[in-house]
């Protein structure tokens, strides 16, 4: 079977995508717990991967979107894990990406999905 024979299906892309985002997440986390000798080796083998993988993705005109820290709205090309957990009219953030959004220019791929929180008012 030739590259012509078998079209180019994103989803498959997209979820594989999300999921090496996890594995780096998690792999993220770890390394703050891991000893600084061997830490510095695996966070440089990480920064590598993740480069390669923008690279890839760059290529497949594919990109992840992490919501982190944004104002949540409607409009976000998320599912909220918690919705039950505020009013309707209250104004939220994403306090977690749990798996980011995959996009192809202005197409959503595959959602994300988040977890919402509420925004921290600033004193005056």
């Amino acid at each position: 079977m030739n590259k012509k024979d078998s079209p180019f299906r994103p989803e498959p892309v997209a979820q594989l995508c999300v999921e090496y985002w996890k594995l780096a997440a998690a792999t993220e986390k770890a390394l703050s717990v891991v000893l600084a000798s061997d830490g510095k080796r695996l966070e440089a083998q990480l920064k590598f991967s993740k480069r390669q993988l923008d690279v890839l993705l760059q290529d497949l005109g594919l990109r992840l979107v992490d919501f982190s820290g944004e104002r949540f709205h409607p409009g976000l090309a998320v599912s909220v894990d918690n919705p039950s957990d505020f009013e309707e009219d209250e104004a939220l953030v994403v306090g977690k990406t749990i798996e980011p959004t995959v996009m192809s220019d202005m197409t959503v791929i595959r959602l994300g999905r988040v977890i919402v929180a509420p925004v921290e008012q600033e004193e005056e």
